[in-house]
C-alpha cells in the first residue's frame, strides 16, 4: 500500500531540499568542530527519544491501524490532486530557483529601463 510519507519524501522538490539541507549540515559540521560536537550530542539524544516514542507508541499504533489506513487513502488522493495542480512540485528546487529568478528578473528589467527612460524625459 501506498504511503502518502513516503510519496510526499519522493517528491522532486523535496528530495532536493532535503539532499540540500543535509549537505549545508554536513559541510557546516566539518568546517566548526565545536558546531561538530553539539550537533553529535543532539543527534543521539533525539535517536534515543525516537526510539523510546515508538516503543511507547507501538500499542496505540497497532490499536488505531484501521483509522491510520483511511487517513493515509485520504492523503494520498489529496497529494494526486495536488500534484496535479501544482507541476512545480515534479522539479527540483534549484531548477525552481532559478527560474524564479529568471521569471522575476525579466520584468524588473523591464521595470528599471521605463522608469531610466522616463527619468531621461523628466529631466
Amino acid at each position: 500500500q501506498e504511503n502518502v510519507l513516503q510519496r510526499v519524501l519522493q517528491l522532486p522538490v523535496v528530495s532536493s531540499t532535503c539532499e540540500s539541507l543535509q549537505r549545508t549540515y554536513t559541510s557546516t559540521k566539518e568546517a566548526h568542530p565545536l558546531m561538530a560536537s553539539v550537533c553529535e550530542v543532539y543527534e543521539r539524544g533525539v535517536q534515543g527519544a525516537g526510539a523510546l516514542a515508538m516503543w511507547g507508541m507501538e500499542p496505540v499504533v497497532r490499536r488505531l491501524e484501521p483509522q491510520f489506513a483511511v487517513a493515509n487513502n485520504l492523503a494520498c488522493r489529496g497529494l494526486d490532486h495536488l500534484e496535479e495542480k501544482i507541476p512545480a512540485l515534479q522539479y527540483p528546487v534549484d531548477k525552481l530557483a532559478s527560474e524564479l529568478k529568471d521569471t522575476i528578473s525579466c520584468p524588473l528589467q523591464s521595470a528599471k529601463s521605463t522608469i531610466g527612460s522616463s527619468m531621461d524625459k523628466i529631466i
